[in-house]
Parts: C-alpha cells; structure tokens; sequence
C-alpha cells in the first residue's frame, strides 16, 4: 500500500513464523531426534567404511543396518524407485537419496512424538496440572 504522499508504506509487517523453520526445530532440535540421526550417519559411515575397506566377492550385509534404522519409511520410498523406473532395482543414487529421505522423515516423527510427550518447552499442550495440584484453589480444603 502507499501513503498519502505515493510512498510504498514500510511500516513492520506482523511475522509469521516458516513452517520450513518449525519443521527443522522437530527434525533437529531435541535430542531424541539427534540421538536417532547420529544412529543413522554412523550405520551409513560403516556400510560406507565396509565397501570401500574390505574386498570379497560376496555381497557385505553392512548397509542392512541403515535400511533398519530408517524402516519403515524407507520401503514405501523404494516401493516408487522400482515403480518409477520400470524394473526391480532402482538406481544405486536414488536409493541413497531415499534413505536420507526416510531418515529425516523419521526423525520428525520422533521430534512430533518428543514435543507431544512433553519433551518440548512447558510440558504438554493443555496439561491440567503444571506445577502442583493446589487444593485451596478448587475447594479440597
């Protein structure tokens, strides 16, 4: 809007809070959240460790603990790999991209249930009782 005068007004406009910004607080502002993501990078630094360490010609069940850590989100992920490019076996890039997918996806869901427990500031949303049950306040004398 403009002024009386043709000026662009640049009074404060109220902010409203990024979701992208709440969304990042649940993936990677509680420690539950970060304990899980820290289980994650170091089961893919040991599949990454494993494959690039050790040379045998069978096939190493290393990444087996990523792909545990990340169910079941990750299925549902590489269920449309195998859908998109036609064939069993989607590309070994967009596997990877799908488990970090899974990962960030389930540590918002573990940040969702940290907040929902309480772990998140004042305890949970509409508790009834915060610091104490004061009789004299409700009649119990």
């Amino acid at each position: 809007m403009d002024d009386d005068h043709g000026r662009p007004d640049r009074s404060p406009q109220p902010r409203r809070p990024h979701r992208l910004r709440g969304l990042g607080r649940l993936a990677f502002g509680n420690p539950v959240s970060l304990g899980y993501l820290a289980l994650v990078l170091a089961a893919v630094l040991f599949a990454v460790v494993d494959a690039l360490a050790v040379h045998r010609p069978d096939a190493s069940f290393s990444g087996i603990w990523a792909l545990l850590l990340t169910a079941p989100t990750v299925f549902p992920l590489w269920l449309a790999g195998d859908a998109l490019w036609g064939e069993p076996g989607a590309p070994e890039g967009y596997l990877m991209v799908a488990t970090a997918v899974a990962a960030l996806v389930n540590a918002l869901l573990l940040g969702l249930l940290h907040r929902a427990a309480g772990g998140g500031r004042g305890g949970p949303r509409g508790a009834v009782v915060r610091g104490g049950w004061h009789t004299r306040r409700h009649g119990d004398h």
